[in-house]
């Protein structure tokens, strides 16, 4: 039998002593026998580096001595990976002990990454009962492809949930993928996502690799119910956008930003949201309307179940139609995980492994 490829763990850190430990303990304890461990230290000014001085030998270590974010911390250490597969984990994220041999064993010729999705922990590290992203069913390269080129956006799972190889990290490089003005405008996640489909094939599992921690301190989590925070994320899509049309226009691809501004959901749902938050007794109502209508009209669109439009389409309706009290709660309910009441993500759950035919093993994962 042939040799297990191998698999680099590459764990950037900032600041975050309080949850380091425990991701390079999950790093360490994967159950794949090719395995290492590579901790970046992005200048942190909290005692991290001491703790990634007491795991020896066993992690390689990386301490820069100036912050320049994650993107940047990234790419200092993963040339220095050993192995062809490479997984970026975040210091607050944890892996589960599968994940290695899990994308190895998954691994072709063809393959540039592999992405799964991850379940949500609190601080403490309990689980919330939710697996993220909610893939649809035999997505494919083809399909990701087409869905970047008509909306600018595709199901994605955060870097800690998924493996890339380290050819696409050298393609990128030399393509000029990673030359930004302004560097920590763009996460590694983003430049992955808009890169990886075009350079070879994305391989999808509908399992959990990783956990992914909600708390107070996520940089890019919606972690509360504030006009300010969607109208952000309204502008990372811009930044997204801007950085994906150049790419385009570098590849000879065809793709126009206005037409995925009125095909995006996510867009459109966090612009409609930051309207209505934003609304005072004596403000126009037409804005949300306007908005309502073009997420009505990419929701038709969407590339996801008949039921799960349905369901979306009618929670557009309520956040615009309903008094602020009655908006919040669904937006609490739609965007704060740690927000939910138990019984109402089993329901999700049960209808999301009702439309997508999920196999029995998969089910319990997303209870």
């Amino acid at each position: 039998m042939s040799e297990p490829l191998g698999v680099s763990i590459i764990i950037v850190n900032y600041n975050n002593e309080r949850l380091l430990a425990v991701a390079i303990e999950s790093a360490l304890g994967q159950n794949h026998p090719l395995c290492e461990i590579i901790v970046v230290d992005d200048c942190s000014t909290d005692n991290s580096r001491a703790i990634i001085a007491r795991y020896g030998d066993r992690t390689k270590s990386v301490l820069r001595e100036v912050n320049g974010g994650q993107t940047a911390a990234l790419n200092s250490a993963w040339p220095l990976a050993r192995y062809s597969i490479v997984i970026f984990l975040d210091s607050d994220d944890l892996l589960l002990p599968h994940a290695a041999a899990t994308f190895a064993g998954r691994w072709s010729g063809e393959t540039v990454k592999i992405q799964g999705p991850v379940v949500t922990i609190d601080e403490a590290g309990r689980q919330l009962g939710q697996v993220t992203p909610k893939f649809p069913p035999n997505l494919d390269t083809a399909m990701i492809r087409r869905m970047l080129l008509r909306t600018g956006d595709a199901p994605l799972s955060i870097g800690s949930g998924s493996a890339v190889s380290r050819a696409l990290m050298e393609s990128i490089t030399r393509d000029g993928g990673f030359d930004r003005e302004t560097p920590r405008e763009m996460w590694m996640d983003w430049i992955l996502e808009y890169n990886a489909p075009f350079y070879g094939q994305v391989v999808t599992i509908y399992e959990p690799q990783a956990c992914y921690r909600i708390h107070g301190s996520n940089l890019y989590h919606i972690n509360s119910i504030d006009p300010t925070r969607f109208t952000a994320e309204c502008r990372n899509f811009e930044i997204k956008l801007e950085y994906f049309t150049g790419r385009c226009r570098k590849w000879g691809i065809s793709f126009d930003p206005s037409v995925a501004r009125n095909n995006s959901l996510w867009l459109l749902e966090c612009r409609l949201v930051a309207d209505k938050l934003s609304c005072t007794g004596d403000s126009p109502v037409e804005p949300v309307w306007r908005t309502l209508f073009r997420a009505l009209k990419a929701c038709i669109n969407n590339e996801v179940s008949l039921s799960k439009r349905v369901i979306h389409a009618a929670w557009l309706v309520g956040v615009a139609v309903s008094p602020r009290a009655v908006s919040l709660r669904l937006i609490e309910l739609r965007f704060l995980v740690v927000k939910r009441p138990a019984w109402f993500q089993t329901v999700l759950n049960t209808v999301a492994n009702i439309t997508w035919g999920r196999s029995s093993r998969t089910k319990a994962m997303y209870r």
